[in-house]
C-alpha cells in the first residue's frame, strides 16, 4: 500500500488519525467532487431542454395536460441535478473534510450493478464486518486481500480514503499451530460467516508471512548482501524450524525435511561449495539452491518460494 502509484497515502496517516484529510487528499477529493458536480450539471441540460420543449410544444388539446405535466417533471429533474450535487454524500463529505475510522480483518467483495452495463461494479472493502466503498477499481486492488487494517473513510458516503496496515496477529510456534490455523480457516469457510472468514484469512496471511520471512532489504549494500548470503557448513549444522517445516543438517552430509503435519519426511544430501552456496539433492539431483543466513534466521528458496527458518538447536 506504500506504492507511489497507490491511491492510499502512508504519509497522510498522521493527519488521518486525527480525523482529517491531508492537504493533498483534500485537493484530490476536491477534484473528484467537482467532477461529480459537473457530470450532474451536464446531465441537467438535456432534461431542461426536453422540459422546455414539452411546455411550448403544440399538439392535440386532449394531450395538453399530459405534455405540461411531463414538461414540469423534466424541469424538476433538471433542477434537482443542478441544485442537488452539493448535498450529494461525496460532495458533502469533501466539503466537511471529516474522517471516521474502523479497524479489523479485511475482506473484499465485487458486486455487479444491474442495469449499468457489463463492466459496472460496486467495489466493497469490508473492515471488521463494516461494509465500506472503494473509490473505483484502483482503490479496491490496492487494498490487501487479507490481514488486519485500519480504514479511514467519509461518514456519509462511506468511501475509503486511506488504509493503514496493522501488524499481523501473533502466530503460535508450538506443535500443531499451523494445523490449527488451517482447520479454523476451513471451519470459517463452512460457516459462511464473512467476518469469521476474514479473521481466519488474516491468520492464514500471517502464517504465510512467518513462513516466507521478511523480504530482502533492497537498500542493503552489495557487501552486506554478500556477507548475509555467503554460507559455511558450520553455520548450518543443527535443526531449523518454522510453523510448517523443520529442516535438519547433519555433519554426515544428510539433510532431512519434515512437514509439521501431513506429508512424508524427505531425506537428501547437502553440502556448501567453495563459493558459499548450499547444494542439495532433495529435488532429485545435486544442485545449488538460493539460500542465505542472517544470525539465527535461515532463508532457503524452494522452487521459487522463499521459506524462512529459525534455529531450533
Amino acid at each position: 500500500m506504500a506504492d507511489q502509484n497507490s491511491p492510499f497515502s502512508q504519509e497522510a496517516l498522521p493527519v488521518n488519525q486525527s480525523g482529517r484529510l491531508s492537504d493533498e487528499q483534500a485537493q484530490r477529493w476536491g477534484r473528484i467532487a467537482k467532477g461529480r458536480r459537473q457530470s450532474a450539471h451536464g446531465l441537467a441540460l438535456p432534461f431542461a431542454a426536453i422540459g422546455a420543449l414539452l411546455l411550448v410544444a403544440h399538439g392535440p388539446a386532449a394531450k395538453a395536460v399530459a405534455r405540461t405535466n411531463a414538461g414540469l417533471a423534466f424541469l424538476a429533474i433538471a433542477a434537482v441535478l443542478l441544485v442537488g450535487p452539493p448535498l450529494e454524500p461525496v460532495n458533502a463529505d469533501v466539503r466537511e473534510g471529516r474522517l471516521e475510522s474502523a479497524e479489523g480483518a479485511i475482506a473484499k467483495r465485487t458486486t455487479r450493478l444491474k442495469g449499468r452495463g457489463p463492466s459496472s461494479y460496486y467495489y466493497s472493502i469490508i473492515v471488521g464486518g463494516r461494509r465500506l466503498r472503494a473509490h473505483g477499481r484502483a482503490s479496491f486492488d490496492a487494498a490487501p486481500d487479507a490481514g488486519y487494517v485500519r480504514a479511514y473513510f467519509f461518514p456519509r458516503s462511506r468511501r475509503v480514503v486511506n488504509l493503514e496496515q496493522l501488524p499481523d496477529p501473533p502466530i503460535p510456534t508450538g506443535s500443531g499451530a499451523a494445523q490449527d490455523i488451517f482447520q479454523n480457516f476451513a471451519h470459517a469457510l463452512i460457516s459462511l460467516d464473512r467476518t469469521a472468514i476474514a479473521e481466519a484469512s488474516a491468520h492464514m496471511a500471517a502464517l504465510k508471512h512467518v513462513v516466507e520471512g521478511p523480504p530482502p532489504d533492497a537498500t542493503a549494500s552489495a557487501s552486506d548482501r554478500a556477507h548475509v548470503s555467503r554460507l559455511q557448513s558450520d553455520d548450518l549444522y543443527g535443526t531449523w524450524t518454522n510453523p510448517m517445516l523443520t529442516i535438519s543438517f547433519m555433519k554426515s552430509g544428510i539433510a532431512t525435511l519434515t512437514p509439521a503435519f501431513g506429508g512424508a519426511r524427505r531425506d537428501g544430501h547437502w553440502s556448501v561449495d567453495r563459493n558459499g552456496r548450499l547444494s542439495t539433492d532433495m529435488s532429485g539431483t545435486m544442485e545449488p539452491i538460493e539460500a542465505s543466513r542472517d544470525g539465527d534466521r535461515l532463508t532457503i528458496v524452494f522452487e521459487g518460494q522463499r521459506v524462512a527458518f529459525t534455529r531450533s538447536h
